[in-house]
């Protein structure tokens, strides 16, 4: 319940431009983009040039029947919008997932939370290096 003096809190959604819609768009994370592993999830990430993250989700047949492997994409994409204010901006994350049995929401969490962290932190080295001082490759991304 919301008191008075202070602000509601901010609502955490998942709308349609937080999601990658495209072949094109998974296809470039996975051939320009970051790969770590976490767990049974394999994630990809590609710059997008926008202000916030994007996920993507691939779960194949293997991982078990249909009833299966849509409870692990809504657990996926749940996780993602708890943590999205987590997630580094400026990403596409694509989400592969190896066969297992689904776990909880709290391990999907932490598991997307620090492959995420991981790839930002990959991404800043790759950028640090690439505009480097004095190379003349100031401004330019990897």
């Amino acid at each position: 319940m919301e008191k008075p003096g202070q602000p509601a809190p901010a609502r955490l959604t998942f709308r349609r431009r937080q999601r990658l819609t495209h072949a094109h768009e998974y296809q470039r994370a996975f051939k320009e983009g970051l790969k770590k592993v976490r767990g049974p999830l394999v994630v990809f990430a590609a710059e997008n040039g926008l202000d916030h993250a994007r996920i993507g989700l691939s779960v194949s047949g293997r991982v078990g029947n249909a009833v299966e492997r849509n409870r692990i994409k809504r657990l996926l994409r749940e996780a993602f919008r708890l943590g999205q204010r987590e997630m580094p901006p400026g990403l596409d994350l694509v989400v592969t997932v190896r066969p297992h049995r689904a776990l909880p929401l709290a391990a999907y969490s932490d598991l997307l939370r620090g492959a995420s962290a991981s790839l930002e932190r990959e991404w800043q080295r790759r950028w640090r290096r690439v505009a480097a001082p004095g190379d003349g490759t100031e401004g330019e991304g990897p």
